[in-house]
């Protein structure tokens, strides 16, 4: 079952199409269409920090587990350094943008960004601070995509990165007092990148 608030649930019905064992709703994070405990599990990834309110949003989720329910969440960490990233510091320029706008210049300025961010991002030692500071979305290490591929996606993600409605990243402690308020015990933080918490939901 996939739940989302936009069109990307039309989008997602032409992916999915021919999966009977797939089921997709648009609705409201907040106030979930479903009855209290119908499902064995939940999986949220990179959605919490793009809501109004992330701790509301984190904290509405459980209650659509079973009690023993396993939920895990993948959401963007608020650290000393996060507001020092590229992405950030572009924000205010780029909200007083239109969007069409911004794809525009994107789709304008990646022939010479992609094969730019293909060097910088393998530097050894120096390519975690270029993929921070500069704000384009290229995944130069995924061998399994195409290189028409990559480049694709970099046009979509570095869009999707610089104009997000709400972005809030929040803290550990703050993801885990929100899953707690949702009823969710025995939460532990995953290893993978960003911050990944995992959790059972009361009985």
């Amino acid at each position: 079952m996939g739940v989302d608030l936009s069109e990307a649930v039309d989008a997602s019905a032409v992916t999915m199409h021919g999966r009977h064992n797939v089921h997709l709703v648009q609705a409201d994070l907040y106030q979930l269409p479903f009855v209290s405990g119908a499902f064995d599990a939940c999986y949220c990834i990179g959605v919490i920090q793009h809501t109004p309110d992330p701790e509301k949003a984190l904290a509405s989720l459980p209650r659509i587990l079973k009690p023993g329910g396993q939920i895990a969440v993948t959401i963007y960490e608020r650290k000393l350094r996060t507001l020092w990233n590229g992405k950030y510091l572009m924000r205010p320029l780029i909200k007083k943008l239109d969007k069409r706008t911004v794809l525009m210049a994107i789709k304008a300025l990646m022939p010479f960004l992609f094969p730019l961010t293909e060097i910088l991002f393998r530097i050894p030692y120096l390519k975690r601070l270029f993929a921070f500071i500069i704000p384009i979305a290229n995944y130069v290490h995924m061998p399994d995509l195409t290189l028409r591929q990559r480049y694709e996606w970099a046009i979509l993600d570095t869009f999707d990165m610089l104009t997000p409605e709400y972005d809030h990243p929040l803290t550990q402690a703050e993801g885990e007092r929100a899953l707690r308020a949702g009823g969710v015990i025995g939460i532990r933080r995953l290893h993978n990148p960003g911050l990944n918490l995992v959790g059972d939901r009361r009985s």
